[in-house]
């Protein structure tokens, strides 16, 4: 366990944690500045397997905040340089990597085979589905957004917690991602180790509040909003799933 050593120190986690979290397994949609270090965290700390899914190339606006890849990725495909990388930093964790756009059939087939699902993407006609996924499963996900200087992060646990439709109930008809504000390159680092710590309590079995979570990377401050289930939550509460 020299591997884990320091993490096992931590009292919170601790070797019974550390056992826990090999037997564990999360797919991360999304593997660019926020799902790249999301996976690279996750493998690092010694999950048991770890799903990455990805439709993309680097190119080099990526390079900037997307720690996962180099100059010498420029023109590959995503999910196989991570497959690859996140191989090498840790080869006592499964690294499987899933190509291309992910039909709903395909994605419900691996989140019934995950714990818990992480969110690297950069759109919400994706995180709607995922929602949508989760919820009609009962796995736990993790909402995850970077615009500019600030991000969001949402622990959503299904019957729980609220989840997205509580918090939106439809598809926003405009919004702007990093091609229309652009991104600092420190966002996606802070709230992918959020993300993390948050699915680290979850799969250790702890109890998460109902909240999302706003940091601002240019004032440096963090707000924790409560959120509360709806009652007329068409996903969580009616079971239905439009987005499916």
């Amino acid at each position: 366990m020299e591997r884990y050593s320091r993490q096992i120190l931590v009292d919170k986690f601790g070797k019974k944690g550390q056992e826990l979290l090999k037997k564990k397994s999360a797919l991360v949609v999304g593997i660019g500045g926020t799902g790249g270090l999301i996976s690279q965290l996750l493998v690092r700390a010694g999950l048991g397997t770890v799903y990455i899914n990805d439709y993309d190339y680097v190119s080099i606006s990526n390079i900037h905040r997307q720690l996962l890849y180099d100059e010498n990725d420029i023109g590959k495909k995503k999910v196989e340089v991570a497959a690859k990388k996140l191989a090498e930093m840790n080869s006592e964790t499964r690294v499987i990597p899933l190509e291309g756009h992910l039909t709903s059939n395909v994605l419900e087939d691996y989140v019934k085979r995950v714990d818990i699902v992480m969110d690297g993407t950069d759109n919400f006609e994706t995180r709607f589905l995922l929602n949508d996924v989760c919820v009609k499963h009962g796995k736990p996900w993790i909402y995850s957004g970077v615009l500019a200087t600030y991000g969001n992060v949402m622990p959503i646990i299904p019957k729980k917690t609220a989840c997205l439709r509580c918090l939106m109930r439809d598809l926003p008809e405009k919004y702007e991602t990093t091609n229309t504000r652009g991104i600092l390159n420190s966002i996606p680092s802070a709230i992918a180790s959020m993300a993390v710590s948050l699915a680290f309590r979850i799969l250790l079995g702890e109890n998460v509040e109902s909240a999302i979570y706003y940091y601002d990377g240019w004032e440096l401050r963090i707000e924790k909003i409560p959120l509360k289930r709806q009652e007329d939550c068409p996903a969580c509460s009616l079971g239905r799933y439009d987005f499916l």
